[in-house]
């Protein structure tokens, strides 16, 4: 079986997990009678581990090699969700919740997500942005296939934490067959170049304002926002994510076109504004229906910057240092993401309901334009 093959069926499985994850947890967790700030705090830390992992998932792969990495990440996430499904004590729930390293922003990220990146833009041509959007399609088809599973009948919520243990093992267990890595000298460390440091550190900056913007419109933050605000149960919300992930993939055929008419910063930024001005008109929705309706239109653009951002990350850096690079921007977005879910619980229970989209969406538009300040005059190495 071809690497590509490997990575593609990998993605899919963890990006099923991730559709209905985002969904389940926070349903579970207020089932559980955790407080709306318990809620943001438990994603707040669920985020920080899963970025420390991140940060130092480069690390990993220099000493013991990406494969036998990514397999490790997927064991840990496959015995921790089946704990997560046995038991009863919610002390115990939360800490292997913290340990089992789930996405619950509704987009695949952590320390899996970053060095099968980098894999993948080795194994499948990264070098052009066309394989990022077909990469990214196969995912969301499978987060939006996740998303509606939620709505199936007579399925109990902590079923999906056995879901998650199966899928994450049968994972672990695909990535023995990646072949051709090469071995590198361990005791060896890679000294990255002052030219690539400086763009890998501006990268990690940029991108952190605009995961601290997401941190409060998390996926799982949303779902809890349609339940508590419109009162909208999980049948409603799976079909809700599922049409939103539909648009989503959608999108991703266009963001490839629209990079090579105007360029990978020019998609990223053209397309990311307007969604922005979206997720703020959420907070002032009066309905359920125009809320709904709001976010559909915030999601049909909101993830067309994913390849293009994937790509030019990959693009812009030198192959050596592709790890250190996908390791660093994604752990720079995680840890600032953490930050956003407890104050965002915090605004919820104080402000108002839709306190967050404001935030998060203003704090989105100012990383759009310092992105473009910043980035639309640099070239990648292709270029």
């Amino acid at each position: 079986m071809k690497n590509t093959t490997v990575l593609l069926s990998t993605k899919i499985l963890r990006a099923f997990s991730v559709g209905f994850i985002s969904i389940v947890l926070p349903l579970y967790l207020s089932s559980l009678g955790f407080s709306k700030l318990e809620v943001g705090l438990v994603f707040t830390l669920i985020i920080a581990t899963s970025a420390t992992f991140t940060m130092f998932s480069h690390r990993f792969a220099h000493f013991i090699g990406r494969r036998n990495s990514l397999m490790m990440f997927s064991f840990i996430t496959a015995i921790s969700s089946l704990i997560m499904f046995f038991t009863e004590n919610a002390i115990v729930f939360v800490i292997f919740t913290l340990l089992s390293l789930i996405s619950v922003n509704g987009t695949d990220i952590g320390p899996t997500f970053s060095l099968e990146n980098a894999a993948f833009s080795d194994s499948a041509k990264g070098k052009n942005p066309k394989y990022f959007s077909i990469y990214n399609v196969f995912g969301g088809i499978a987060i939006a296939a996740g998303s509606l599973s939620v709505s199936l009948p007579d399925v109990y919520i902590k079923d999906f934490f056995l879901v998650l243990f199966s899928l994450s093992l049968l994972s672990g267990l695909l990535y023995l067959m990646l072949k051709g890595e090469k071995k590198e000298n361990a005791t060896k460390r890679i000294a990255i170049p002052e030219i690539d440091r400086k763009k890998i550190n501006r990268l990690a900056e940029l991108f952190s304002i605009d995961s601290f913007g997401g941190g409060f419109t998390l996926q799982a933050m949303i779902a809890y926002f349609f339940f508590i605000r419109f009162g909208l149960t999980e049948s409603y919300l799976g079909y809700i994510f599922f049409f939103a992930n539909v648009l989503v993939i959608s999108s991703y055929f266009f963001s490839y076109h629209l990079s090579k008419r105007i360029g990978l910063v020019n998609t990223m930024v053209f397309t990311h504004l307007p969604s922005n001005v979206f997720l703020i008109l959420i907070a002032f929705s009066p309905t359920a229906i125009i809320a709904v309706i709001f976010y559909l239109l915030r999601m049909s653009l909101a993830e067309m910057d994913v390849p293009p951002r994937q790509a030019y990350t990959m693009m812009v850096i030198r192959k050596r240092y592709r790890n250190k690079a996908a390791a660093t921007t994604t752990a720079a977005r995680m840890y600032t993401q953490s930050i956003s879910p407890v104050i965002s619980g915090q605004l919820m229970q104080v402000v108002s309901n839709g306190s967050p989209f404001i935030f998060g969406g203003s704090l989105k538009i100012i990383y759009d334009l310092l992105l473009f300040k910043n980035f639309r005059k640099i070239k990648t190495i292709s270029e």
